[in-house]
């Protein structure tokens, strides 16, 4: 089994599907906030509050997925059959996150965490069962990494399309991203047809042409309370929480080039260069893994970005050529930390089975979604609460100096503390390369 080569055709197959689903999700979390006090014009601090416990929600339902993964038992496996099934909904709840009604406030925000809710629970439903197929897929290690790290460049490539497409789609269907655009609310929905029924169909190829070849040994269904054993994950997981700040800089960027820049096509320029060096950087992560391990490559992405958001809010934002050069550099750090997570992610997944001899790709993944979900109601709901504690107003241009300053700081102070804070976990994480090889063998000699 751990000479089992991947074919082309099925790494494709994946990777589209995960470019896919990062157009989906990227159109959503970046857009959503802005689309909520600019266009539904609700007020920024009913919107931090929508952001934040829909997202809890979601966070708290992601072990129950993936509980229910891991007792799935059909002849196309026990995560296949997710992956065949939730493309259509999800586009379906996609275009209707975009489709507030003109009514009363009231109904507005009502409107908006139904719907809101009804697509992050579909989106979870999307997410677990498609990384624990990046573990079932192989158990050789190598190809594993390669996979993923192949992976999160079409990812990124998702990322890039949900971030940078949607902006240009929404201005050339009679939308504007500056003024008060409630009047143009179609555009909007418009954009999320487009991109929703693309992204979801890309991500249809996972649950068609991919196999899964790793099964569960034991007989035993896995219980949710066993992930307390996976020490590896939980530090992980620790650290990734401490970061959440950092990654909701896209959506700061949206504000950032609206409001501080009075400049929307400067979000188009700015999205891109982050998200090109994020994936520049993820063709040599695989290298840095083999020169520094996994840790400290984790580590060093960390460093790297807190220096980059450090210098940035410090010099401030008057040259924007250095502005953009700084989050190249903060781009980096970010694709070199993606592809690491994911691996280890799928490493604890042995790790566990050999501790309890139960495999738990489901459960194992929905604590990484988990962490996701939260991270960005964390995030999200923070700009909610800075933007209301600085005075920002969603309908005009013009903003008062504190909200300018609150806003670069979103993209600046406060990522490059939650890159100090991600660190310190990372004192207490000792899964190491060789003990990892050592396990692979006693599993699957």
């Amino acid at each position: 089994m751990q000479k089992h080569k991947l074919s082309l055709f099925e790494k494709l197959s994946f990777g589209l599907a995960g470019m896919g689903q990062n157009i989906v999700y990227n159109l959503v979390i970046t857009l959503v906030m802005f689309y909520y006090t600019d266009v539904a014009l609700i007020k920024p601090e009913v919107v931090a509050s929508i952001m934040f416990f829909t997202r809890l929600w979601d966070a708290i339902n992601d072990p129950l997925m993936g509980m229910i993964v891991d007792k799935t038992k059909t002849r196309f496996g026990k995560l296949r059959p997710y992956l065949m099934a939730v493309p259509i909904p999800l586009a379906i709840f996609t275009i209707l996150t975009f489709a507030v009604p003109n009514m009363s406030e009231s109904i507005r925000v009502l409107y908006a965490i139904i719907s809101y809710n009804l697509w992050s629970m579909t989106y979870t439903v999307s997410d677990i069962p498609y990384w624990g197929m990046s573990v079932a897929i192989t158990d050789n290690p190598k190809e594993r990494l390669h996979l993923v790290t192949m992976v999160r460049i079409f990812c990124n490539v998702g990322m890039a399309i949900g971030i940078l497409v949607p902006p240009i789609l929404i201005n050339s269907l009679g939308g504007s991203t500056v003024e008060n655009v409630a009047g143009n609310s179609q555009a909007y929905l418009y954009t999320a047809m487009i991109i929703g029924i693309i992204g979801s169909a890309l991500f249809a190829l996972a649950g068609f042409f991919t196999k899964e070849r790793v099964h569960q040994v034991s007989t035993e269904t896995p219980k949710f309370r066993i992930l307390a054993k996976n020490k590896p994950l939980l530090v992980l997981q620790t650290s990734r929480i401490l970061g959440s700040f950092r990654m909701v800089i896209a959506t700061a960027g949206l504000y950032f080039a609206n409001k501080n820049l009075a400049d929307p096509t400067q979000y188009t320029i700015l999205g891109g260069i982050l998200i090109a060096a994020m994936i520049f950087s993820m063709f040599f992560a695989p290298l840095c893994v083999r020169l520094w391990g996994k840790k400290l490559s984790y580590n060093y992405s960390l460093i790297l970005g807190f220096v980059a958001h450090a210098v940035l809010f410090i010099v401030g934002y008057e040259n924007l050529i250095f502005v953009f050069g700084l989050l190249f550099i903060s781009g980096i750090s970010l694709g070199i930390n993606d592809v690491v997570v994911y691996s280890i992610v799928g490493d604890t997944v042995d790790y566990l089975e050999h501790k309890t001899g139960q495999r738990a790709e489901g459960m194992v993944f929905s604590l990484n979604t988990f962490t996701t979900i939260l991270q960005s109601a964390l995030g999200l709901a923070f700009i909610g609460i800075v933007l209301s504690l600085v005075g920002y107003q969603g309908d005009v241009l013009e903003q008062t100096p504190l909200a300018y300053q609150g806003i670069f700081s979103l993209l600046s102070l406060f990522p490059a503390i939650a890159c100090l804070l991600s660190l310190i976990p990372m004192y207490f994480y000792k899964f190491t390369t060789q003990e990892h090889e050592q396990i692979l063998a006693e599993l699957h000699p």
